[in-house]
């Protein structure tokens, strides 16, 4: 059916139309990478960062694998049986999100590597470990030249059962 306004003619139907297409959402726009062109400016865009912004990402990234890093310190202390005065990201590689390979310094000539991975966010890492590395072994991405970390220790571990005897129980 068709109506008359203002000297043309408007379809009814594309009213209709037009009211079920305002009520769809809208694409968000999306950067595809296909084309070597593509592929060159975005590289470009990337190097043309400036000095400020790129430390300010740098910066971010340190702070975002010193925090995973952090998530390990006790496991790599209960492992190695001692207390650790550096724990301090040296080098780091990966998204940090779903797979961290980090170099610690834990003294002042001791490093421990770490290569940790997850499935994705939120849930737990598997973590293995390279101790007693030197400043100039380079991170190794392959899970193979790491050990397992142990998992968490459980807090029946810490429990001195030494004061314990038939006749009598200090913990009861």
């Amino acid at each position: 059916r068709s109506e008359e306004r203002g000297g043309g003619r408007v379809e009814a139907r594309s009213f209709a139309a037009m009211a079920v297409a305002d009520k769809r959402p809208i694409r968000s726009a999306t950067e595809y990478i296909k084309t070597p062109h593509q592929q060159a400016a975005a590289k470009l865009g990337a190097i043309q960062q400036s000095k400020a912004q790129a430390n300010a990402k740098l910066y971010f990234r340190q702070a975002e694998a010193q925090g995973v890093a952090q998530m390990f310190r006790k496991r790599v202390e209960a492992a190695l049986q001692e207390e650790l005065d550096d724990w301090d990201v040296a080098d780091f590689q990966g998204d940090l999100v779903r797979k961290a390979v980090l170099k610690i310094r834990m003294s002042e000539d001791d490093f421990v590597h770490i290569y940790a991975t997850r499935l994705s966010r939120g849930e737990p890492w598997l973590c293995r470990y390279a101790p007693y590395r030197s400043k100039e072994d380079p991170l190794d991405s392959d899970e193979e030249f790491y050990e397992p970390l142990p998992e968490r220790t459980h807090c029946g571990e810490h429990i001195n059962f030494d004061s314990c005897n038939l006749d009598r129980c200090m913990l009861m």
